[in-house]
């Protein structure tokens, strides 16, 4: 299978014109396969020129070097590949992730990739694709005489553009770029941008022939002699990579923008302007846990400390029975530390959490007002001062917790009605009251409240000293 321009006559000017041909006859790879000696059998066959250029996809390379893993969880696989997160679009089919992965491309999913894959397993890209290339292109050279080049090529997508194109991540023997910046144009006017990027045209070129599932994964590009050189130590594919330093789009547009409002909130000067009001269970509230008044306590000190360091707290109204619960909290009160708000005990009125709430709400007059959950012992102050400048945006406001179910944090701006409606599916019912979701990580202890033993083990090393002294 070939696409094809008519060779240069004899004595023509080479590079006017070239040919496209797909290699037949290479089977199926798997981890072990001498792919240089498969490659070059069917090269042989096809017969082999000077100048050649071979385009090689890069997924049968790595499953004959074995980078296939087990596809459990193909998020963990791309985790692992992930240096930079350049990139995350949620829709409808799921998220994707544009990423910096150890080679050093910024592509989608890291360049994990299920399709040609056996079921159940993802293929990783070549570890080092140019040491690949060059590896691949030696024993070419060798088996068959022929001055030839090598590019391993990968299907990437492109800012701007709809649709995929193969694009070069390893090279050896194959001249991968052309600066022409400092040469002139046809009508002698200065070149000072253009630089062209023949190891990617190489691979698009190639991929004409080759298809996706065609199962032809060589390409021989002839015609195209003045861009092979004569040893395989050249700088190789990465030549084409631009380092993120000198990249106009660095990050997505998403990932720009909070991070220019997270700085602009770090420059800002915090203001001790909120109430925070603090539910508080007794143990019968954790009984999933089977938790001693002592545990329960633990907790709701841990949680009550966290807010008092906030640097946006003013005071903090912990709404607790009258019972032994509270008893061990005036006991062991928090520390907040010189820089601290104030606590104040309001004694829960009984009739559930949302009479609780509401006792302390009415005293938190004057200002912005926040409830808190009071089982978050993983809490950190620096959460939550992020979360409360993201709220002051907001007439109304909640965080929702891990499970994305409920409700760990309500806030309300001063001088507007503010009735937090936890319970059941909290997160559900404050969206439908018209409150903003404040979107925070999933990981952060602000919204890691603990209802089972195995929440607390999941946070063991972040929790706070209170709780962590009470853990086995």
């Amino acid at each position: 299978m070939s696409t094809s321009i008519p060779e240069p006559a004899a004595g023509g000017s080479e590079g006017v014109a070239y040919s496209v041909a797909a290699l037949d006859g290479i089977p199926e790879i798997r981890p072990g396969d001498d792919l240089a000696a498969i490659v070059g059998a069917a090269y042989t066959a096809f017969g082999p020129r000077d100048g050649d250029i071979l385009v090689v996809t890069s997924k049968v390379v790595s499953k004959a070097e074995g980078r296939i893993v087990l596809a459990d969880s193909r998020e963990a696989a791309i985790d692992a590949e992930t240096v930079r997160v350049v990139a995350t679009v949620e829709h409808a089919g799921g998220r994707t992730r544009i990423v910096e992965n150890p080679q050093g491309l910024v592509l989608a999913a890291a360049g994990v990739d299920a399709s040609n894959a056996e079921d159940g397993e993802v293929l990783l890209l070549p570890e080092e694709p140019d040491a690949s290339a060059r590896a691949l292109a030696s024993a070419l050279r060798e088996a068959t005489g022929a001055r030839l080049g090598v590019i391993l090529s990968d299907t990437l997508g492109r800012a701007w553009r709809t649709g995929q194109i193969d694009q070069a991540i390893g090279a050896a023997g194959v001249r991968v770029v052309d600066d022409l910046r400092g040469s002139t144009d046809s009508r002698g006017r200065p070149l000072e941008a253009t630089i062209a990027a023949l190891g990617d045209e190489l691979a698009s070129a190639a991929e004409l022939v080759k298809g996706k599932a065609s199962g032809r994964p060589v390409a021989v590009v002839r015609g195209l002699g003045h861009l092979v050189t004569e040893g395989l130590d050249g700088p190789g594919a990465r030549a084409l990579q631009r380092p993120a330093r000198e990249d106009l789009f660095r990050v997505g547009a998403a990932e720009a923008w909070r991070e220019g409002y997270q700085a602009a909130l770090a420059a800002a000067p915090a203001v001790r302007e909120w109430t925070v009001v603090v539910p508080v269970k007794g143990s019968g509230g954790k009984s999933r846990l089977a938790a001693s008044d002592e545990l329960a306590a633990a907790i709701a000190i841990d949680t009550v400390r966290a807010a008092l360091g906030c640097d946006r707290v003013a005071r903090v109204l912990v709404v607790a029975p009258d019972d032994a619960l509270v008893s061990w909290f005036q006991r062991q009160p928090p520390d907040p530390g010189p820089a601290g708000g104030a606590i104040e005990h309001v004694a829960d009125p009984g009739g559930g959490l949302r009479a609780a709430i509401a006792a302390g709400i009415r005293l938190a007059e004057g200002g912005p007002r926040a409830v808190l959950l009071g089982d978050l012992p993983a809490l950190h102050p620096d959460e939550l001062s992020h979360a409360l400048a993201l709220a002051a945006t907001a007439g109304r406001a909640f965080v929702p917790d891990a499970d994305g179910t409920g409700t760990v944090l309500a806030t309300g701006r001063a001088g507007l009605p503010f009735e937090p409606l936890f319970g059941v599916d909290s997160a559900a019912a404050h969206r439908a009251a018209g409150f903003a979701e404040l979107h925070l990580p999933d990981d952060w202890g602000l919204r890691r409240d603990v209802d089972a033993p195995e929440h607390l083990d999941s946070l063991r090393g972040r929790l706070g000293p209170r709780t962590a002294a009470l853990l086995p």
